[in-house]
C-alpha cells in the first residue's frame, strides 16, 4: 500500500503541476535573490516580471470592507488555479481542528468550504492562497476561528521551510476576500536559516499566561510579539504596525543615471511595500536598483520610522494583552 501524501507534499505536487501547465503570471526561476551581510540573514528578491504581472493592490484598502461585484475576489479565480478543497474537523477535547485536503472532482466539490489556490504572481515556489469560507466572501480581517485554521494548517505542514503569513486590509493586502498565504522559503546560496530570518532570532520573554509565553525579538527593529505555548509547538509571529505606505522613499538612488538635470542620482518611490514575507526577513524588491543597494540600514531605518509602532502604543498594547490573558 502506497504510504499517503502530507499535505504540504500534495500541495507542492499539484502547484509544479499547475506551474508546468503555464497557470502562473510570473515564473519563479527567473528570481534572483541574495543574502544581505548584516546580523538578521536578510534576503532580498528581485523578479522582474512580478510587479508587472501580479494583481494589482488597492492602496485605498486601509480597512476590512466588504468586497464588490466590480472588484476582484476568489470566486471569479480560473478552475486551474484550485490545488485543492480543506475539511477541518474539530474535536471537543482538542482547542485546534484537525485539517484533511478534500478533491474537488464531481459533486463532492459543491460541499467544500475551504479552498487552496497557486498564487498566480508567485513569490517563491509553492506559494499558496487559503482562502477560508471562500463563498461567503468574508472580509480580509482575522477572526478567532480563522486564527484556529491557520494554526491547523501549520500543524499538518511537515516541511520545515514551510510558514503561513497574513497580510490585513491596511497592511499590503491586495485582495478584500479572507485569505491566508502560504509559503516554503527558497534555498540561498551559502546557506542560513532554512525559513524565514526573524524565526532564528533570539527572543526576550515578556509575560506569560493561559499557558503561553509572549516573547519580544531585541534586534528586529518594529513591533513584533512572538508568542507560542510554554510546552512547545509552533510560533505565531504578531506584527501590530503603522498603516501601510510605500516605504523606502528617498533612501534608494540611481546611481547609473546620466541626466544632469537631477542630484547626483535619481530617487524613486515605490520600490519597497513592507508586508509580512518582508517584515518576517524575505524583502521583495520592486526593481534593479532597490535589489542592489537595500542594507540591514536601509531595512531597519524603514521599519523604525515607517512601521513600528510608537514605544508608548506599544507598551499599551503589551498591558491590555497582559490584563486580558490573565
Amino acid at each position: 500500500m502506497a504510504a499517503r501524501r502530507s499535505l504540504d507534499e500534495l500541495l507542492l505536487r499539484r502547484w509544479d503541476l499547475a506551474a508546468s501547465n503555464d497557470v502562473m503570471r510570473t515564473d519563479v526561476n527567473e528570481t534572483i535573490r541574495r543574502r544581505i551581510p548584516g546580523d538578521l540573514g536578510l534576503v532580498v528578491q528581485f523578479n522582474p516580471s512580478h510587479v508587472k504581472s501580479k494583481r494589482p493592490a488597492d492602496q485605498q484598502l486601509v480597512t476590512p470592507v466588504k468586497p464588490t461585484t466590480e472588484g476582484f475576489n476568489f470566486t471569479k479565480a480560473k478552475t486551474t488555479e484550485f490545488l485543492s478543497g480543506l475539511h477541518f474537523i474539530t474535536d471537543d477535547a482538542q482547542c485546534i481542528p484537525v485539517v484533511q485536503p478534500v478533491e474537488m472532482e464531481g459533486d463532492g466539490g459543491s460541499e467544500v468550504e475551504h479552498f487552496v489556490l497557486v498564487n498566480v504572481s508567485p513569490l517563491v515556489r509553492g506559494h499558496l492562497l487559503f482562502v477560508l469560507d471562500m463563498n461567503l466572501i468574508r472580509p480580509q480581517e482575522m477572526s478567532e476561528k480563522f486564527l484556529l485554521y491557520a494554526l491547523s494548517i501549520s500543524q499538518s505542514m511537515q516541511n520545515e521551510t514551510f510558514a503561513l503569513g497574513f497580510n490585513s486590509a491596511g497592511a499590503w493586502s491586495s485582495v478584500s476576500h479572507f485569505h491566508l498565504q502560504g509559503f516554503f522559503f527558497p534555498k540561498i546560496e551559502g546557506g542560513g536559516s532554512t525559513n524565514f530570518p526573524v524565526v532564528a532570532q533570539p527572543r526576550e520573554e515578556v509575560f506569560r499566561a493561559s499557558g503561553a509565553i509572549v516573547n519580544v525579538i531585541p534586534k528586529w527593529k518594529t513591533t513584533c510579539f512572538v508568542i507560542e505555548p510554554e510546552d512547545g509547538g509552533k510560533m505565531v509571529f504578531v506584527f501590530p504596525r503603522q498603516q501601510q505606505c510605500e516605504n523606502g522613499v528617498g533612501l534608494f538612488t540611481d546611481e547609473t543615471s546620466t541626466d544632469a538635470s537631477v542630484h547626483s542620482a535619481t530617487v524613486h518611490a515605490g520600490r519597497l511595500r513592507i508586508a509580512v514575507a518582508e517584515l518576517s526577513g524575505l524583502v521583495i524588491a520592486g526593481d534593479q536598483v532597490a535589489y542592489n543597494h537595500l542594507t540591514e540600514k536601509i531595512f531597519n531605518t524603514i521599519l523604525q520610522n515607517e512601521i513600528s509602532l510608537p514605544t508608548n502604543e506599544e507598551a499599551v498594547l503589551i498591558n491590555e494583552w497582559e490584563t486580558s490573558l490573565q
